[in-house]
């Protein structure tokens, strides 16, 4: 039987932290129990994966992303690696919290649809500069076998 393990992590700009966590999983890699090790890591933080999974639900949530992308002159959802961290109030509009609050509401519950029914094509699409695609075939690749054998 193998068992599995998903470590999720931010980034935060640090791409060491992603080799870190890859070195560690190969020293496991032959070891018994076998453990299957599926590793997320989201470039820069986890609110990126989030905006790779929205998608406008109604007409406010339709106007508010306009605005954004206005201000902004990109889509945070296509491209919210381009987005950061930073609080000062002129870097505001470009930090990635902010604007998934503006475009949920901070409704954990928006977010969550999301991650949750947005189509795996459009979430690759959207996530491969975020570590969203990388995850999902870790995903594919490492997890999806074991549920189908332990069936």
């Amino acid at each position: 039987m193998t068992c599995s393990l998903i470590f999720i992590r931010d980034l935060d700009n640090q791409p060491e932290r992603k080799e870190g966590i890859e070195g560690a999983r190969s020293e496991y890699s032959d070891r018994q129990p076998q453990l299957a090790i599926v590793i997320g890591t989201a470039n820069r933080m986890r609110e990126a994966w989030v905006l790779n999974g929205f998608v406008t639900a109604n007409k406010l949530e339709k106007q508010t992303l306009e605005e954004i992308k206005t201000k902004l002159t990109f889509d945070p959802c296509e491209e919210s690696h381009r987005l950061h961290s930073k609080k000062e109030e002129a870097e505001r509009l470009k930090n990635a919290k902010v604007v998934l609050q503006k475009l949920t509401d901070g409704d954990f519950e928006r977010e969550r649809i999301c991650w949750e029914e947005t189509s795996l094509e459009l979430l690759k699409t959207r996530g491969v500069s975020t570590g969203l695609t990388d995850y999902l075939n870790e995903i594919e690749e490492r997890l999806v076998p074991i549920i189908r054998r332990d069936r």
